[in-house]
This record gives structure tokens, C-alpha cells and sequence, in this order.
């Protein structure tokens, strides 16, 4: 299991996006709450630079599908 996995809130959790910027990820989820799906950032970015590593959005798996609709439909 990796450490990902381990901090997250809930284990039934989906990962859904990954950003180098915390800005993009903020973005989703407001897209995403505003939808009524429930979603968290781990933000597993080097905490000196904030240049190496990566912002993770999830959602709960039983709003995968939904979650998945409104980010492609961002793309649109």
C-alpha cells in the first residue's frame, strides 16, 4: 500500500486528477462540490520548492462516475 493511499480519509477512495499546481486542483474541486460530489486534495509536492511531486484530487468511488463526467466536461 502505498503512502497515498494510507493519509487519505476514506478507503473507498478514487483518485481522479493529479496537477503539478495546487491552483488547478482547487479549481476541480470547487467544480465538483458545486455538484454535490464530496472531494479532498493530498498535496504530495516537496514542501521546500514545491517544484518535485504532484496535487492528487479524490472522490468517494461511489461518485467516480459523476466526478469523471464533470471533469471531462471542463475539457469541452
Amino acid at each position: 500500500m502505498s503512502l497515498r493511499m494510507k493519509i487519505l480519509p476514506e478507503s473507498n477512495s478514487v483518485f481522479i486528477h493529479q496537477s503539478i499546481d495546487e491552483y488547478s486542483a482547487r479549481i476541480l474541486k470547487m467544480k465538483l462540490e458545486a455538484n454535490d460530489v464530496n472531494s479532498w486534495i493530498v498535496d504530495e509536492r516537496d514542501s521546500s520548492y514545491n517544484a518535485f511531486g504532484y496535487v492528487y484530487l479524490y472522490v468517494a468511488s461511489s461518485d467516480e462516475e459523476k466526478a469523471k463526467l464533470l471533469i471531462s466536461s471542463e475539457n469541452e
